[in-house]
Order: C-alpha cells, then structure tokens, then sequence
C-alpha cells in the first residue's frame, strides 16, 4: 500500500525519487525511469517492506507502542537514504533531495513503519490474550 504510495507521489511530482529506486542497482539506468522500471521498483520495495515486517515481528513485537512504530519508519528511512544510498547509489545526497522530497519520503516511511508496528504488535498481543485461560 506505501509502496502504491510512493508512486502516486512521484506522479504528482510531491516528490524526485520513484519507487524505482529500490532496483537501481539492478536495472539499467535508462530502464528505471520508465513505468516499468517503476513498477519493478515497487516489487523490490513490496519485497524490502516483507523483510523489515519479519524483523518487526521478530524482534519489536513486545513492545505494543505505536512510537515504536514511528521510531522504526524513522530508522528504516535513515537505513535506505544513507547507509543503502551510499553504497548502491540510489538517489542523490539527502540534502541536496530538497525539503518536498525529504518530507514526503520521511512521512511515507514513518507511515509504513507505524502501519507495520500497529499491525503486528495488536495482532501479536491479541493472540496471547485469546490464550490465557480465562477465570
């Protein structure tokens, strides 16, 4: 859903960096400003999303505060725009994105984190309550 997101975003040119992003350094240069590159793109962030949904769930699911979703969208954005963009190159530099980019790209990552953490911790500690033996 983020993922679908993101691209409407890079549509409505709210902001410079397209889901393609995410297959950069597998796609030819050329291929990832097309849709297609766009929507292959969008199967690695699908793919990228499963990933750090699995990690959550592994590791934060104790935790059933949503900040703690918020805080995980905030790592997963300084994850992918400095330490993954260093080393693949996949957009420009964070401070030369400019204010709509980093905005719109900060939103939808703590959104994605906050939708996964509230997900996994409600539905996690959900069944723990269904099997206490009730009194």
């Amino acid at each position: 859903m983020w993922g679908f997101f993101s691209l409407a975003a890079y549509y409505l040119q709210f902001t410079d960096v397209g889901p393609s992003m995410y297959a950069k350094p597998i796609l030819n240069p050329d291929y990832v400003l097309t849709w297609q590159g766009h929507f292959i793109g969008l199967s690695f962030f699908i793919v990228f999303t499963l990933i750090v949904s699995l990690l959550y769930a592994q590791f934060l699911t104790k935790y059933p505060s949503p900040w703690v979703g918020i805080g995980y969208g905030l790592i997963l954005w300084g994850l992918v725009f400095y330490v993954f963009n260093s080393w693949f190159h996949l957009t420009k530099p964070v401070h030369e994105l400019g204010w709509n980019t980093n905005s719109v790209m900060i939103s939808l990552y703590v959104l994605t984190g906050l939708f996964i953490g509230y997900s996994l911790s409600a539905e996690f500690n959900n069944q723990n309550d269904d099997q206490e033996p009730q009194q």
